[in-house]
């Protein structure tokens, strides 16, 4: 859904794959199979119909737990950012692990800092989870760190690029409304 998609770069998507960072349901998973891989994937605007389709075939359990992997490490990058602390080490380091192990075996095109996979690579686990991690590293070194958040009532990560620099919220339609509704309710039981 295009209410996913507010993060301002595919790494700050991809740390926002779950339904709620803050208080999340029971079932906050959005990546349950390679075929939502690939729905992400296409609605990133990072594949096409066809590479999708070729990742939702992937049979590699491992893989599906792996892309995990990156968007917790990705979260937890951003997140210190976006809370004005250090960067911990661990998770970009094992981006920077997963981005090597898929770059080693193969020759991949780049597109500007981008990966550019061939068709038939999109079906390769390995080389999904480089580019995937490969989104997050590029972004750890280019995103202004000042402009990075964390949205106050769901934990979803955002480029502030508004003119002011004073957005608050990953979504004011969704987040910001729900919070005026709680404010409101909170004023008319007192």
């Amino acid at each position: 859904m295009a209410e996913h998609f507010v993060g301002g770069h595919p790494a700050l998507d991809l740390s926002n794959a779950v339904f709620d960072r803050r208080n999340p349901p029971p079932h906050n998973e959005l990546f349950n199979s390679p075929r939502d891989i690939g729905t992400w994937l296409l609605a990133a605007g990072l594949a096409d119909e066809g590479e999708a389709g070729a990742v939702a075939e992937i049979p590699d359990r491992h893989f599906l737990n792996e892309v995990r992997e990156i968007r917790e490490s990705s979260y937890a990058l951003f997140n210190a950012i976006a809370s004005n602390v250090e960067a911990p080490s661990q998770p970009l380091g094992l981006l920077f692990s997963r981005a090597a192990c898929g770059l080693e075996a193969q020759q991949v095109g780049w597109d500007g800092t981008r990966l550019d996979l061939s068709s038939h690579q999109w079906k390769n686990p390995a080389l999904l989870s480089a580019l995937l991690a490969h989104l997050s590293i590029e972004a750890f070194f280019t995103l202004p760190r000042a402009r990075v958040h964390a949205c106050p009532r769901c934990g979803w990560l955002f480029v502030d690029t508004s003119r002011g620099g004073k957005r608050r919220w990953c979504n004011m339609r969704i987040c910001g409304n729900r919070e005026k509704i709680a404010r409101h309710r909170g004023y008319m039981a007192s």
